[in-house]
């Protein structure tokens, strides 16, 4: 495992560092300016029926940047490393278009918080929950994970991503970040930017330059 993260390094904390850099600013800004009116999406039972319990969902809500931060450095191949920053770069570019041209207010109540919601408060503005974010970068990072291990991956450890995935899900209702809509639009728009970025990708092909005992290509180039 820590051989996959020493594997290509260098370019994975260059990626890291200015993919931080045009996210947070941008997010930020359309986070808190709006220049459209601004709508709500259709209100499900789900909405209704989902109380505001900000403890403990709100450090639920947050271990989703546990996995956009850690899923990026599995990668192995600049080929990988090359498609997951592209699949980044679409899924962010049309959610800004979408925050910017059909702004949507979260369902966050007013107030002066403390611990993980008022982590959120403080970097998340209210003016950019369609589609959710939250959702589609959970999306995007649970299909890069199958690209890389794919049916080598324990059927204990799936079935606990699944369930910590279904959880951060619903911590975004909980916590009053998102509506349900939110939610169908952000995977929505998740899987189409992967889709996108990984046409092409021969994953039992890839799997087979990977020594089992490793996990880490060693091909000329790979590093």
């Amino acid at each position: 495992m820590l051989a996959r993260f020493r594997t290509l390094w260098r370019l994975k904390l260059v990626l890291t560092a200015a993919i931080c850099l045009l996210f947070w600013p941008a997010y930020s800004f359309l986070g808190r300016h709006h220049y459209f009116p601004l709508w709500t999406p259709i209100i499900t039972p789900l909405d209704a029926a989902v109380g505001f319990h900000p403890i403990p969902w709100a450090w639920v809500y947050l271990s989703q940047f546990m996995i956009t931060t850690v899923v990026p450095w599995m990668l192995y191949t600049r080929e990988q490393v090359r498609r997951c920053a592209n699949e980044i770069l679409i899924l962010s570019l049309a959610s800004f278009i979408i925050f910017l041209f059909l702004p949507v207010a979260s369902p966050r109540p007013q107030g002066e918080w403390t611990g993980g919601m008022g982590v959120i408060a403080a970097y998340d503005g209210a003016l950019d929950a369609f589609p959710s974010l939250h959702a589609g970068f959970l999306a995007c990072m649970a299909l890069v994970s199958w690209r890389i291990f794919g049916k080598s991956m324990p059927l204990v450890a799936c079935l606990a991503a699944v369930i910590w995935g279904m959880a951060i899900l619903y911590s975004t209702l909980a916590t009053r970040q998102h509506y349900v809509a939110d939610l169908v639009a952000g995977i929505a728009l998740g899987v189409a930017a992967d889709w996108l970025s990984w046409r092409g990708w021969d994953q039992d092909a890839a799997a087979a330059t990977i020594p089992r005992s490793t996990g880490v290509i060693f091909h000329s180039g790979s590093r």
